[in-house]
């Protein structure tokens, strides 16, 4: 084998060598996390806020399309039989008869456009065929209705109301009613079954700003887009930071290892160790003498003890250095500060 062959061999075998620290505990758990998370990011997370983000955009635009339609008669809208679809929400329908004010109720646990407490009042209007639809006239105060303050009258014989489409609300724990200050009842779910018994279209309108018997709407909701593209494309950077940074990492690692100087060999008796100890003699009076000590370590340890000091670590490092590159050497535990350096016992 050529000379330059046995060179590139032996670069390729301390290349392996610096790079088996790619396969200790520490590292596969860092590797593994890293993986995971980026993966996480990748395929799970950001295609996740993405979908929430197309949602968003479909439903702002059905509710530009609704508010935007024309009022069409109640039937056109909404059923007997059936919730109304989708497409339907927020859609402005008119209905035509006499409100019955002996139904009528608070739907309580609410806040008003400005996030103040509140309770929505709902009564039932019915129309000339006995057919009933549930109407929402909007919010009064919490304070009000403990202090049991007067309802704004319901207008009196046939009116035309104009509102907006929703569909039933339901309490999941089915909670029965309580009783108001002003003997109302107090439900927890805008349901279509306040205006039974009888025939009732299923779902409710909630009264527009200019419709009669309203006290005070409900605002539409909010059209914007909301912050989850925003959200997806910041798990995108997560994921690119994290594998950015592990690969920094695994360069610096390999680029530039951790010094063997603080590093002691598998049998507590490497270079390092031998010169640690000649210094421990020289500063303890050891049974070899400063002299002995000093023509172990060398010329330096004559001019005191800082020189001999100085002289014991440059020969550990060098020592450690070493053995760092011998082949089939591996990288021990890092060892304890030991006391004795700083001063004489």
């Amino acid at each position: 084998m050529s000379r330059f062959s046995e060179q590139q061999a032996a670069a390729g075998a301390s290349t392996l060598r610096r790079l088996k620290f790619l396969i200790t505990p520490r590292w596969i758990a860092m590797i593994l996390a890293v993986t995971v998370f980026t993966l996480s990011a990748f395929l799970f997370l950001a295609p996740w806020q993405f979908s929430r983000s197309r949602q968003q955009a479909e439903q702002n635009a059905q509710i530009a399309a609704a508010i935007a339609a024309a009022p069409v008669p109640i039937s056109q809208l909404m059923s007997l039989d059936s919730q109304p679809p989708a497409d339907a929400i927020w859609h402005t329908v008119t209905a035509t008869g006499t409100f019955d004010a002996s139904k009528q109720v608070y739907v309580r646990l609410r806040q008003d456009n400005s996030g103040n407490p509140a309770s929505e009042v709902v009564v039932p209007l019915v129309m000339a065929d006995g057919t009933a639809v549930l109407v929402d006239r909007g919010y009064v105060s919490f304070t009000s209705v403990q202090a049991a303050a007067p309802l704004p009258p319901l207008p009196a014989g046939t009116v035309t109301v104009t509102g907006r489409v929703q569909a039933d609300l339901v309490d999941p724990k089915h909670r029965p009613p309580v009783p108001a200050p002003d003997g109302r009842e107090q439900y927890l779910a805008t349901n279509s079954e306040l205006a039974g018994p009888g025939r009732a279209y299923r779902g409710f309108i909630q009264l527009t700003p200019d419709s009669p018997a309203v006290i005070q709407p409900i605002a539409l909701p909010q059209q914007d887009s909301g912050p989850f593209f925003s959200y997806a494309l910041q798990w995108i950077g997560f994921g690119i930071i994290a594998v950015v940074g592990i690969g920094y990492f695994i360069y610096r690692e390999f680029s530039d290892p951790v010094s063997g100087d603080i590093y002691i060999g598998p049998g507590g008796d490497g270079p390092a160790d031998v010169a640690g100890d000649a210094y421990r003699d020289a500063a303890r009076g050891g049974a070899n003498g400063a002299g002995d000590t000093a023509d172990a370590v060398g010329p330096a340890a004559v001019g005191g003890e800082t020189a001999v000091y100085d002289d014991v670590l440059a020969t550990g490092a060098a020592g450690n250095r070493a053995d760092d590159h011998a082949p089939g050497a591996k990288r021990a535990r890092r060892a304890r500060f030991d006391k004795s350096q700083l001063y004489d016992e």
